[in-house]
């Protein structure tokens, strides 16, 4: 398969022009895409994440307003911004209103959650025997997929594939993907309540409830610290865990896409404001890197890639990490492996094998 295009504007402007700031960038960029040839007399959707709680690191609703600009010039019959529920709900305490954006900000799956469609999945994988995906997106006739980058304490990085596979599905189906992060498997009758994966897990990713045991994967790096101190044996790693969660999305996201034609699918991503963990967090740490800028194209795989090169280039911003947070010194690793212990690129490889794509890209500048 041959190389995909991609369009990259650098935040950093090369002159003072205001011309060559960023938002006027934007503007270029999205006029580069022809958005006329893929929007015209279509409805189209833009999947975004509107956060939620005290976060603010998410899209500026300066560039959303651009972009809905862009698609009602380009011709679109209609267009609308969707996300879940709750952060609908939530979305004007970050400056996200129909009076803003320029369109209707709508649910993805509605107050009850049962506006969607349902898919098996044959045969199952692992727990995951269906995909419920959003009706609205199924509707349209294009999908924007607008995603803000971030790091991932299960996945190691959010990008397109998880605004998409965790943001276009119904509660269940998320909780259906949570399900896939295991990893470790704990014998009850086993354990002696020593408290010592507890106290000696490095990550802080162990506690009891009702003297049951409960692990935050998202803190969890599958040290197997626990495993190898636990006296009785009653913890032990099993296979699977992040990978098994990373290939849920890949498959949620590409059964997503097979309901639009090649040319009805457009990415952009936005390598700014990049933080540890993910917006749904409800709160925002500081920035890992420097702001790198925007990508945009047609292939999920390859702007994926992109996204994983570019943040892989960049050093860490001194300060940056939670207390408590250690990189790891490997300096081989991408920077999100180093900071998550989780392969960012594992979802990448899982939506080529899928056929959503290619990892082979070329970049484009537009200043």
């Amino acid at each position: 398969m041959k190389s995909s295009e991609l369009l990259f504007g650098s935040f950093a402007p090369k002159t003072l022009d205001p011309a060559a700031s960023f938002g006027n960038k934007f503007s270029r960029i999205l006029d580069a895409l022809d958005l006329a040839a893929t929007v015209r007399d279509k409805k189209v959707c833009i999947k975004m994440h509107l956060g939620g709680g005290g976060g603010f690191s998410t899209i500026h609703p300066f560039f959303v307003r651009k972009l809905v600009a862009a698609v009602r010039k380009a011709g679109a019959a209609s267009v609308f911004v969707t996300d879940l529920y709750r952060d609908t709900i939530g979305a004007i305490d970050r400056g996200y209103t129909e009076e803003v954006f320029g369109c209707p900000i709508i649910p993805v799956c509605n107050e009850k959650d049962d506006n969607y469609r349902s898919f098996p999945v044959t045969p199952a994988f692992q727990s995951m025997d269906r995909i419920e995906l959003s009706a609205p997106i199924l509707a349209s006739d294009v999908l924007l997929d607008f995603s803000h980058i971030k790091g991932h304490g299960v996945c190691g990085f959010g990008g397109a594939s998880k605004n998409l596979s965790m943001g276009a599905v119904t509660d269940r189906m998320r909780q259906i993907l949570h399900s896939l992060e295991g990893g470790l498997e704990w014998d009850e009758a086993k354990c002696i309540h020593c408290n010592k994966c507890v106290d000696n897990c490095p990550n802080h990713a162990m506690s009891f409830k009702e003297n049951k045991l409960d692990v935050f994967y998202h803190n969890c790096k599958f040290c197997q610290h626990c495993a190898l101190i636990c006296p009785t044996k009653a913890v032990k790693m099993t296979a699977g865990g992040y990978l098994d969660f990373q290939k849920g999305m890949a498959m949620t996201s590409a059964k997503l896409l097979e309901a639009f034609l090649p040319d009805r699918a457009l990415f952009i991503n936005m390598l700014m404001d990049v933080t540890i963990f993910c917006d749904c967090w409800g709160m925002t740490t500081p920035r890992l890197i420097r702001d790198i800028g925007v990508l945009a194209g047609r292939d999920i795989v390859a702007i994926e890639e992109a996204t994983l090169d570019l943040i892989g280039k960049e050093k860490l911003i001194e300060g940056s990490l939670p207390p408590g947070r250690e990189l790891d010194m490997d300096e081989s690793k991408h920077l999100f492996e180093r900071i998550h212990h989780k392969d960012p690129y594992a979802v990448v490889r899982y939506l080529e094998e899928l056929g959503c794509g290619t990892r082979r890209y070329h970049l484009t500048e537009i200043d």
